[in-house]
């Protein structure tokens, strides 16, 4: 804000102050409007011209000030950014190059313990290899012993094998034979249950009638109760007439 004020102080110094006022045509002219006479009055006074002042070089100067102090402190600020860059990328490096040396270290010892790893492994397989060739020796010679020995059972097998199949047929025959006669029996059973069927249908009929006869035979009994209880009520009546008519006559 202050160095815009000292561009516009500047700027005022552009003003001429001495510069005399324009004559108006009404002074030169009578009051009345009229042309005054040639010698009445005097000469006008030329203009002067305004001195040369400095004002508009202090506004370059302060602008071209003002442009050098922005670009200092451009500059600083991007000194400021640069060293924090170059910071950054330093403790990356350093991170890295740890990173690095210690993946040279596992390296390192991932390599011997591979080396060690892998002459073992040789050194097993030799060792298999030669208890291979000894155990094909002794598989060659079982081999041979058991194709001997096995000669006389595998025939042997054989003969029984082919008595099993002989009397494999004949319980095959013999099992065609038990069908047929399973299947006689089933006609068989099936003939009964229709006849044991027909005896229960004629009993449960028979029992149907018996129900209904022994349910008219309790019908009757009840009506047999119910008369006899009402004599008996009758009886009573009449017993306390009589007790009524001795009472009275006594």
């Amino acid at each position: 804000m202050t160095r815009d004020r000292e561009v516009n102080l500047g700027d005022l110094n552009d003003v001429a102050v001495d510069e005399p006022r324009a004559s108006t045509p009404s002074a030169a002219l009578g009051g009345n409007g009229k042309k005054a006479p040639p010698g009445s009055g005097k000469p006008a006074p030329k203009p002067h011209k305004p001195a040369p002042s400095g004002g508009g070089n202090g506004g370059w100067m302060a602008a071209c000030l003002v442009l050098v102090v922005l670009i200092a402190v451009l500059g600083v600020w991007f000194s400021k950014q640069v060293s924090g860059l170059q910071a950054q990328l330093d403790n990356r490096l350093t991170e890295s190059s740890e990173k690095m040396g210690n993946l040279q270290s596992r390296l390192s010892a991932t390599d011997e313990s591979l080396n060690q790893s892998s002459g073992k492994l040789l050194d097993t397989v030799q060792t298999h290899g030669k208890k291979l060739e000894a155990n094909e020796d002794e598989i060659r010679k079982l081999w041979d012993l058991s194709n001997k020995r096995n000669k006389a059972a595998i025939a042997e097998q054989k003969k029984a094998l082919s008595a099993l199949s002989s009397s494999v047929t004949e319980v095959k025959k013999g099992q065609a034979g038990v069908d047929g006669k399973l299947k006689n029996i089933s006609s068989d059973a099936a003939a009964l249950k229709k006849q044991v069927e027909s005896a229960v249908a004629a009993v449960n009929k028979s029992s149907d009638q018996w129900q209904s006869q022994i349910g008219q035979m309790q019908t009757r009994v009840e009506v047999l109760v119910d008369s006899i209880k009402q004599l008996e009520r009758q009886q009573a009546s009449l017993k306390s007439g009589l007790d009524k008519v001795e009472k009275a006559q006594g």
